[in-house]
């Protein structure tokens, strides 16, 4: 039985730092673990310049501890304001280089008020995109219908992937795809048969892979988007991240809000997973059988999707099992709820492996 196991430190394909005393709160957590980060621009307002993304890149930076070696990526977001000359600015910067564009559905999730209703409308940025080899991040769900009505939530990841997502494959066939947080099995069936290394890829959470619908809709700390599915779904996203196949790789999605969002009569769409996500990765593969395959999907797929070397640092975590029992309060003294607490998570949840 294996109780360590000794990786190259992680890199986390899609993270939210938020700003000001919450950024300051939850950025150390991100850099103690993880080698890079995919900085999401869904702050408010939207990161949708280069200039933007520099300055918020410095109040990254700025949060995290002296010494540290974690490397903040940044994105912008895909508004009607990001124009063809921004991206072509932000792939050849020197300063801040801008690593993707982040697509969100209007009215989806948090501070998505600025994005398209069908990304589909944005041809002259996903033209340019294409050519300099700029990745598209994509929060793959359809949110409203063409008469402007809402579609059932449950059912938005599955009509994107049926609908919108061949179509942008077979408009841009030289653009860099990632389907962050994959949720269903529809997308999973997809992504195993048409995902590709430089091409399609897909990122998962770790909230998609240990829930189930069954025992989240109840529980504000699970409340997210996209929604987490119920349990066969989860198996076959599981069953996905069994085969080890290049194109699919950890993107945690931990989006903190502080307890009086998530404690409200209507909790805020996000999950903090920053202080528990690479444990929980690891409880599942090894629940999966599978911890000879972690690192790659930790480690090294995701960089080799953006170009980048995997770390030259390593982490050891080990068979230990234990409770999160105290929430992350920033300096302003709001509480942050990670998922799998011990009395606001599932109920006495003990994790199994800890980072050593």
């Amino acid at each position: 039985m294996t109780d360590s196991v000794t990786i190259k430190k992680p890199f986390d394909s899609h993270v939210h730092f938020r700003q000001g005393a919450m950024l300051r709160a939850v950025t150390p957590l991100t850099a103690a673990k993880f080698s890079r980060a995919v900085v999401m621009p869904n702050t408010d307002p939207p990161i949708e310049t280069v200039d933007q993304a520099a300055e918020y890149k410095k109040e990254i930076l700025g949060a995290m501890p002296q010494g540290s070696h974690c490397e903040p990526l940044m994105t912008v977001y895909l508004t009607k304001n990001l124009t063809a000359v921004e991206i072509e600015k932000g792939a050849k910067s020197n300063v801040c280089k801008i690593y993707g564009v982040k697509s969100y559905p209007y009215g989806a999730t948090t501070n998505s008020q600025w994005g398209y209703r069908s990304i589909l409308e944005a041809k002259e940025v996903l033209k340019k995109m294409e050519e300099v080899g700029m990745p598209l991040l994509l929060h793959g769900e359809v949110h409203m219908n063409e008469s402007g009505g809402e579609v059932d939530p449950y059912e938005g990841e599955r009509l994107f992937i049926e609908d919108i997502l061949p179509r942008l494959l077979d408009s841009y066939p030289k653009l860099k795809i990632s389907l962050e947080h994959l949720s269903t099995a529809v997308a999973a069936d997809f992504i195993e048969k048409h995902g590709a290394e430089g091409r399609l890829v897909a990122t998962i959470t770790p909230h998609h892979l240990l829930y189930a619908r069954e025992e989240a809709e109840s529980r504000p700390l699970l409340r997210c988007k996209p929604l987490i599915k119920s349990k066969a779904e989860r198996e076959k996203v599981r069953l996905l991240v069994k085969k080890g196949l290049p194109f699919v790789f950890a993107g945690t999605d931990s989006a903190p809000h502080p307890e009086s969002k998530k404690f409200s009569a209507t909790p805020a769409f996000g999950v903090f997973s920053a202080p528990v996500a690479i444990e929980l990765y690891t409880q599942i593969f090894d629940e999966l059988g599978v911890l000879n395959l972690l690192e790659n999907f930790l480690s090294i797929n995701g960089p080799n999707f953006y170009g980048l070397p995997p770390s030259e640092e390593t982490i050891t975590l080990v068979k230990k099992d234990w409770q999160v029992t105290e929430p992350v309060v920033t300096d302003e003294g709001e509480k942050v709820w990670p998922i799998g607490h011990k009395e606001h998570g599932l109920g006495n949840e003990t994790l199994r492996w800890r980072v050593r």
